[in-house]
């Protein structure tokens, strides 16, 4: 029963934090505090918590970010959601120097080339008009992220893809050094014009947008 109890409170805990209060879910023993249906509190080990329990919050008018994120603070760093925050803005207002700043440079120009587009501008509003057309019905602004899933090099390739996605990479840049990769699902909401409501891009495309965080020659970048 203790082990129900305990099982039950890590699948319905939400720790929401910002700023300085981001580590403030954890304990320094790694530890989290939960509380049972009972009122007592347990100390749970983080380690045996299920992917989300452990979620810190950056928005835009308190953390300096384009667009609000939520993000498993056990498995991803804050830079690497500020940069997730900055590649979803980046789609979403078809700004091309940010799309510059956000993913790799040579994987880019690979994009622009591989599907058809004159540079990294025209690739952004052919990227802008295809949500549009294809799942939003009409113009969109996206104002929520949320991370749903996580892969990182200790999974299986077959699930992953890193090695064929490392392939393009070094076919661009021979000389780069990939040091880190984790595979990102994600949903976007949105609202539309002239509409209050707000919209699950998972909902209507029917699976979550995957991303991918690399760190190359030192740096984070978004492929």
């Amino acid at each position: 029963m203790k082990k129900f109890i305990i099982l039950l409170c890590a699948m319905t805990l939400v720790c929401v934090s910002c700023s300085d209060e981001k580590s403030g879910s954890s304990s320094a023993s790694g530890k989290a505090l939960v509380t049972d249906t009972i009122g007592e509190g347990i100390n749970v080990d983080e380690n045996e918590m299920p992917f989300g329990a452990t979620m810190t919050d950056l928005v835009p008018d308190h953390d300096d970010v384009p667009i609000s994120i939520s993000y498993e603070n056990r498995f991803m760093t804050e830079e690497e959601a500020r940069k997730i925050s900055d590649y979803i803005s980046a789609i979403n207002s078809c700004d091309a120097e940010l799309m510059k700043n956000t993913c790799y440079p040579s994987y880019l120009d690979y994009l622009v080339t591989e599907y058809e587009n004159t540079d990294i501008q025209d690739y952004l509003d052919s990227r802008h008009d295809d949500i549009k057309n294809s799942y939003t019905g009409g113009e969109f602004d996206f104002n929520y992220i949320l991370i749903n899933s996580l892969m990182d090099e200790n999974d299986d390739d077959s699930n992953t893809g890193f090695s064929t996605l490392d392939h393009k990479i070094l076919e661009q840049s021979p000389d780069a050094e990939i040091t880190s990769r984790k595979m990102v699902g994600i949903d976007v909401l949105y609202k539309l014009d002239g509409d209050d409501g707000s919209y699950s891009l998972t909902a209507r495309t029917g699976s979550d947008m995957i991303i991918y965080i690399y760190t190359i020659d030192g740096q984070i970048y978004i492929l």
